[in-house]
């Protein structure tokens, strides 16, 4: 049973949900913080490589760090957070955070949903609403935790990006190829985060070694440097088996 909307909020409070925190505190926070840099200016050379500069709306653009990075990049940028706390510290920003996506009148040249859908109470609703405000030609792009990744096999329900109980679903790139194919969708292309294996994996085997009770921290951190660099390599053989997936997807001639 999934929790309902209203209940749910109170884990988007939690001080340890490092992607609404602006300052970090805990050192698995500013590692956190680190490679949130690193893969805003990842994300925004992705981005521009399949659109020229333009309209974007950010969906899920929590405490506002990527909208601010392709707002500096010279992107028209919208965001929308339902986090009332992360949405202020994005707008102190001085970014376009609006109530709701009727705000948007003009189509938008991209969206991006970076580790949002899988929160979603209704994700198929919401496919149809960005369907509506993204250009016929535009570009919507997805990342999402890889349930069928090496990490998530090997940690099991210790993987971190399982992040119960606000993940609501978890998707392999086949379920999301056919959740997006039945709402007019193709995927156009499939690329990676690559320091994703490294903070899943450390993360992960942290968790697993406090479940256990034990002091062995030099067998996890082990654990999880093993992993991060097996799974950085499967990724090299095709993207579908990395951490997180980024699948940057169009609209089907004629929808």
């Amino acid at each position: 049973p999934r929790p309902s909307e209203k209940w749910i909020a109170q884990y988007y409070q939690d001080s340890d949900y490092q992607p609404h925190q602006k300052e970090a505190l805990s050192l698995s926070g500013k590692l956190y913080q680190l490679v949130r840099i690193w893969n805003n200016r990842y994300k925004r050379r992705l981005i521009e490589k399949f659109s020229a500069k333009g309209k974007i709306m950010d969906y899920g653009c929590g405490t506002g760090e990527f909208l601010l990075e392709m707002k500096n990049s010279g992107w028209e940028t919208f965001g929308f957070e339902p986090a009332s706390s992360a949405a202020a510290i994005a707008a102190d920003y001085g970014l376009n955070i609006i109530p709701d996506l009727s705000s948007i009148k003009e189509k938008v040249n991209v969206i991006t949903l970076w580790h949002v859908l899988e929160h979603v109470h209704d994700a198929r609703t919401l496919l149809v609403e960005l369907k509506k405000i993204l250009d016929p030609a535009g570009l919507l792009c997805i990342a999402l935790p890889n349930r069928q990744s090496l990490d998530a096999a090997l940690f099991k329900q210790n993987w971190v990006a399982y992040d119960a109980p606000r993940h609501l679903y978890h998707f392999s790139a086949a379920d999301l190829e056919k959740f997006l194919n039945s709402e007019g969708f193709k995927i156009d292309s499939i690329k990676s985060l690559p320091f994703d294996p490294w903070y899943n994996s450390l993360l992960s085997a942290s968790l697993e070694f406090r479940k256990r009770r034990l002091k062995l921290l030099s067998i996890g951190l082990l654990k999880s440097i093993f992993t991060a660099v097996a799974v950085n390599f499967l990724s090299f053989l095709s993207k579908k088996n990395n951490s997180s997936i980024i699948y940057l997807t169009k609209l089907k001639s004629g929808d």
